[in-house]
C-alpha cells in the first residue's frame, strides 16, 4: 500500500484554470504518487509553441529532493512546462536511486509530448541513460547524436559521460578515450588510467597512420602510443622512447603515469639475451620439434644477437630441464611444445617456492592448473581456427550456419565450441549441427541437416494422396541457413562436398562452404580440384604473394615434400623468436599486433591470438580472399 498522504496530495490539488494538463499525463502523476507503477499509456501530443514561453521553476533549492518530492511538485505545477520539468527531475532522481523501472515509467509518459526546447536535451539524455543501463549502446548513441546543443556546463559534462559509456560499451576505444580526454578539462577527476586502458586497446594500425590532433592533450596521448608502436615494430628498447616523450610533453597529464611505468617495469629497459628453446628433437614428436627449430634458426639469421640454447625435451625430464635453465641464467624460454610435456613442466614450476625470473612463451595452450606469471601461450591448434571462423563468418553477415563434423569426441568438442561462440553472437536458433559417424552416414546426415529428408517425406505423402494423378515435385532444402562450416579434413571435405551440392534445391541460392586449414593438406595424386569453392582459413605464410614468400620457397628447397602442418610449425618457430623481445610490452598494449608468418598476432589474457587469412580452392589453385587485412573484431575506433 502507498502512503495515504500521496493520495490526498494528488487528488486534492488545484491547478490554475488556464493550465490544463493532459488527462493521461495527470493520471500518470497520480498513479506514480500512489503506487510507483509502470506501463501507463503515452500522453497525447501537445502544441509546443503554446508552452515554449512558459517559465520553468527555480529548482536550485531541490538538489537533494526525492523522486516523490518532484512528483508532488509536478502535480502542483503552475504550467505544463513546469510539469514536464518536474517529471524529468523525478525520473532522474529515480535513476540516481537505482529504481530504473520507476524512472522509465515516468519517462515513457513524455514520449509523444511536444516538450519545450529547453527540456528536450534533458529528456534525450535521460532516455540515453536508460538505454545505457540496459546495455543498448548503439541505440543510446543514436539518441545522443540527436542532441543539437547543450545549454549549460553541467549538461555538457553529463553528455560527455553518456557518450563515454556508449563508446566504452561498444568497445570503441579511441572514441571512448576522446570523451575522457575532453571530460578531464571540466573536472578534477583522474581519468588517466581509463584513458590509458582504452588507448592501449586501439589497434596498432591506427597508431601507424595516426592523424595530427588539434587538442594538445590528445596530441600528447597520440604521440605516446605512436612512439610505442614504432618501438615495437622496429624491435627497439621502450624505455628510451618513453624518456624522449617525457622531454617533449613535460606538462602532459600522463607524465606521472609514464614515470611510474618506467620505475616499476624493468623489462622496458632490457630485452632478453640468453634464450632457451625446449623442443622434442627426437622420438615421437621429433619431426614437429625440428620444424619449430628450423623456424627459430631462420629468425636468428635476421641480424639477431641472442644466445640460444636448444634443449631436447625427449632426452631430459622436467626437473632436469628446470635445473639447467637456472644454471645457465636463462632470461627467456620458448616451449615446451607437446601437450604432455607442457603439463609436466608446468607441474614442476608450480612446485617451486618462487616464480621463475624468465619470460616464457609456451608453444601450446595454457597448462592445467597453472597461473601465468611472465608467461604467454602460443598454439596452432584447430580450436584457434574455430574461433577465427566464428569471427570471419560473422563479419560477412552470416547469421544462420550449419556445422558438419564427425561424431567423435574431438568432433563433438569442436562443434560445441563453434556452437557456443556462435550462439553468443547470434542467438540460440542461429546454428545447427550435423554429425556423421562414417562416410556411409554422410549422405543421410547432410540430407537431414538441410531438411531435404523432410521435404521428400512431404512429397511422398502428397503423391500417396494423389493416387494415380501425376505430381511433378522437387525436394527443397532449408532456406534459413546462409553458410556451412566443415570441421573435418580434406578427405572428409571431398566426400561431403558432392552431397551438399546435390541436396541444395534448384530454387535456393548456392550455400558457401567454409573450413579450417585441415582441408589444405599436401598435394597428392588427386590434387585439389574436387575441393573447388571451399573457403578455408590458413596461416598467411602458406598463401601466395606473402611478403616472406622467398623464405617459404627456400625451405621448400631445403626440406622438400614437407606438409603444410610442418610449414606452419616452421612459421611458429619464426614467430616465437620475433615475438619474444616484444612479449612484455605486448601484454601491456593489447591493441598491438605483429604481422607474423602464422597470422596477425596479438596478446589477449596471456594467449597469442591469431588473425588468420582466408583462401579458396579455385580450379585446383589456391586464391586468397579479399578482406584478409581486416582488424580483429570488436576493436572499432
Amino acid at each position: 500500500m502507498c502512503p495515504r498522504r500521496w493520495a490526498f496530495i494528488v487528488w486534492t490539488c488545484e491547478l490554475p484554470r488556464a493550465f490544463i494538463v493532459p488527462k493521461k499525463l495527470l493520471a500518470c502523476i497520480a498513479i506514480f504518487a500512489l503506487a510507483g507503477c509502470a506501463g501507463q499509456p503515452s500522453a497525447p501530443v501537445t502544441d509546443r509553441s503554446a508552452i515554449e514561453d512558459e517559465p520553468l521553476a527555480d529548482t536550485t533549492t531541490l538538489i537533494d529532493a526525492s523522486p516523490e518530492d518532484f512528483l508532488e511538485r509536478a502535480a502542483l505545477a503552475e504550467n505544463r512546462a513546469q510539469t514536464y520539468q518536474f517529471l524529468l527531475q523525478a525520473s532522474e532522481a529515480f535513476f540516481a536511486r537505482g529504481e530504473w523501472q520507476q524512472g522509465a515509467s515516468v519517462l515513457s509518459q513524455m514520449e509523444d509530448v511536444a516538450l519545450p526546447s529547453r527540456l528536450r536535451t534533458e529528456y534525450l539524455m535521460q532516455r540515453a541513460a536508460l538505454l545505457l543501463y540496459f546495455e543498448q549502446w548503439q541505440t543510446a548513441q543514436q539518441i545522443l547524436d540527436d542532441i543539437e546543443r547543450t545549454s549549460s556546463r553541467e549538461q555538457r559534462v553529463a553528455l560527455l559521460r553518456l557518450y563515454y559509456q556508449s563508446y566504452a560499451g561498444q568497445q570503441r576505444h579511441l572514441s571512448a578515450a576522446r570523451q575522457l580526454v575532453e571530460l578531464s578539462t571540466y573536472d578534477e577527476q583522474d581519468h588517466n588510467p581509463r584513458i590509458w586502458h582504452h588507448l592501449s586497446h586501439v589497434p596498432a594500425g591506427y597508431w601507424r597512420n595516426a592523424a595530427r590532433e588539434s587538442s594538445e592533450r590528445m596530441r600528447g596521448w597520440t604521440s605516446l602510443f605512436t612512439r610505442l608502436t614504432q618501438a615495437l615494430d622496429y624491435r627497439e628498447p621502450v624505455a628510451p622512447t618513453l624518456e624522449r616523450w617525457l622531454q617533449q610533453f613535460s606538462g602532459h597529464p600522463a607524465r606521472q603515469q609514464v614515470e611510474d611505468v618506467l620505475a616499476d617495469q624493468p623489462w622496458l629497459h632490457e630485452q632478453p639475451r640468453r634464450i632457451a628453446v625446449l623442443l622434442p628433437l627426437s622420438g615421437q614428436f621429433g619431426q614437429q620439434g625440428l620444424a619449430v627449430r628450423d623456424g627459430v634458426l631462420a629468425a636468428l639469421s635476421n641480424e639477431r644477437n641472442e644466445d640460444v640454447l636448444f634443449i631436447d625435451t625427449t632426452a631430459y625430464n622436467a626437473d632436469e630441464v628446470l635445473e639447467r635453465l637456472q644454471r645457465e641464467n636463462i632470461e627467456a624460454v620458448i616451449g615446451p611444445l607437446s601437450r604432455d610435456y607442457v603439463n609436466r613442466f608446468a607441474a614442476t614450476l608450480n612446485a617451486q617456492d618462487e616464480p621463475m625470473p624468465w619470460v616464457q612463451l609456451w608453444l601450446n595452450r595454457t597448462p592445467d592448473d597453472y597461473q601465468p606469471g611472465l608467461d604467454n601461450f602460443f598454439a596452432l591448434d584447430i580450436d584457434t581456427e574455430v574461433e577465427s571462423a566464428v569471427d570471419y563468418l560473422s563479419q560477412r553477415d552470416h547469421e544462420n550456419v550449419l556445422v558438419l563434423g564427425a561424431d567423435t569426441q574431438r568432433g563433438r568438442q569442436l562443434a560445441n565450441q563453434f556452437e557456443s561462440q556462435w550462439v553468443a553472437k547470434h542467438g540460440v536458433t542461429s546454428v545447427h549441427v550435423g554429425r556423421y559417424s562414417s562416410s556411409n552416414d554422410m549422405p543421410d546426415r547432410v540430407a537431414e541437416s538441410l531438411h531435404v529428408r523432410d521435404s521428400n517425406n512431404r512429397i511422398e505423402l502428397v503423391e500417396r494422396a494423389a493416387g494415380t494423378t501425376t505430381i511433378e515435385s522437387e525436394p527443397r532444402s532449408r532456406r534459413d541457413v546462409s553458410a556451412i562450416y566443415l570441421l573435418g579434413d580434406a578427405a572428409q571435405a571431398r566426400l561431403l562436398k558432392p552431397f551438399i551440392e546435390t541436396n541444395i534445391s534448384p530454387f535456393a541460392r548456392r550455400l558457401p562452404v567454409f573450413a579450417s586449414s585441415s582441408v589444405h593438406e599436401s598435394s597428392d595424386s588427386r590434387g585439389s580440384s574436387d575441393l573447388d569453392g571451399i573457403v578455408f582459413s590458413e596461416a598467411p605464410w602458406l598463401l601466395p604473394r606473402h611478403s616472406e614468400r622467398a623464405l617459404f620457397e627456400r625451405f621448400q628447397q631445403l626440406r622438400p615434400n614437407q606438409s603444410p602442418s610442418s610449414q606452419r610449425l616452421i612459421g611458429m618457430g619464426y614467430d616465437a623468436m620475433e615475438l619474444l623481445p616484444r612479449l612484455s610490452v605486448m601484454n601491456w598494449l593489447p591493441g598491438y599486433d605483429h604481422p607474423g608468418l602464422t597470422g596477425q598476432l596479438r596478446i589477449s589474457e596471456h594467449a597469442i591470438s591469431r588473425q588468420l587469412h582466408w583462401a579458396v580452392f579455385d580450379n585446383g589453385r589456391i586464391v586468397e580472399q579479399r578482406g584478409n587485412e581486416q582488424s580483429f573484431s570488436g576493436d572499432t575506433l
